[in-house]
């Protein structure tokens, strides 16, 4: 267990070897390496966002499990297609390098 409580599971001889390999690449200890990776990978946006949907995600269920979900008029879809595409429409936009 380290200092923080939390066990950490020990690298492989393989994982370890491309570890100390990539460490040796720029010049660090493979512990001084693989902290500074850590240490970047939490400060990352993305994985920030994820850590704050886990807490939003019970929200937004509460927020649509009462809205009402039947739309007025059922005649109408609820999500139309703004731009309905053909076969020959997609096949038109590939020749010309648009993505569909």
């Amino acid at each position: 267990m380290d200092q923080n409580g939390s066990p950490v599971p020990p690298f492989d001889s393989e994982e370890y070897a491309r570890v100390a390999a990539a460490a040796d690449i720029v010049g660090k200890s493979p512990q001084d390496f693989v902290r500074e990776a850590a240490l970047k990978a939490a400060e990352d946006p993305f994985l920030k966002a994820l850590g704050k949907t886990r807490d939003r995600v019970p929200q937004l269920a509460e927020v649509f499990a009462t809205q009402d979900t039947h739309a007025a008029d059922t005649s109408t879809p609820a999500w139309p297609d703004p731009a309905p595409m053909g076969s020959r429409d997609l096949h038109e936009s590939q020749q010309h390098g648009h993505a569909a």
